[in-house]
């Protein structure tokens, strides 16, 4: 199924069971690649350390068909990768297949969730949905610590502090040109 709307995420993981280290969203509007396309083009991301053997790796798919008064269709493909036996270099090197990826994803698509910069509520609002996502962290009991905007490149850099005492951080907006996007974090996971 072609989808007319797509969410892929990657998580980067140390070990599947747990939280993921960083997380990047994106959201996709007429993506012309079937979901088994996109989870092809994913693929390349376990293979980001040149020269080594492929990282671990879960890509689990989701299609949806919406009929109730308008028609749509969805789809939702997570990946999640280990981050390699090289620690942080693996990191380093898997966060630039991430773009690289979603950079050919995007030149795929007809469209984005936004076209311009969202307002610094959206983004907070698009951070905290990003966050329970993949950390579980409740929406509610996330306070903004620090938010800065840079209009040139279009991106919010948030900190969110939990009730339960947790550290988060989000990058919301183009992420080195990779506009729509969202990367989040747990504080100890060094952002990239």
């Amino acid at each position: 199924m072609k989808a007319q709307e797509s969410r892929i995420a990657v998580q980067v993981v140390d070990y599947p069971t747990e939280p993921p280290l960083e997380a990047w969203d994106l959201q996709l509007d007429h993506l012309d690649m079937y979901v088994e396309e996109v989870m092809e083009e994913l693929q390349a991301v376990r293979w980001a350390e040149k020269g080594g053997a492929p990282n671990h790796c879960t890509i689990q798919a989701k299609s949806s068909r919406h009929n109730w008064g308008g028609s749509g269709t969805f789809s939702e493909i997570v990946m999640q990768v280990s981050t390699g036996t090289v620690g942080g270099v693996g990191a380093t090197a898997i966060a630039a297949a991430i773009k690289i990826a979603y950079e050919r994803l995007r030149d795929r698509s007809q469209g984005e969730s936004w076209s311009t910069i969202p307002s610094a509520d959206e983004a907070a609002r698009l951070a905290r949905s990003r966050l329970h996502l993949h950390y579980g962290a409740e929406s509610d009991k996330l306070s903004v610590t620090s938010s800065e905007v840079d209009a040139d490149a279009q991106r919010y850099e948030l900190e969110f502090s939990h009730a339960d005492g947790r550290q988060f951080g989000a990058t919301v907006g183009a992420i080195d040109g990779i506009p729509s996007c969202t990367r989040v974090w747990m504080r100890g996971a060094m952002p990239r």
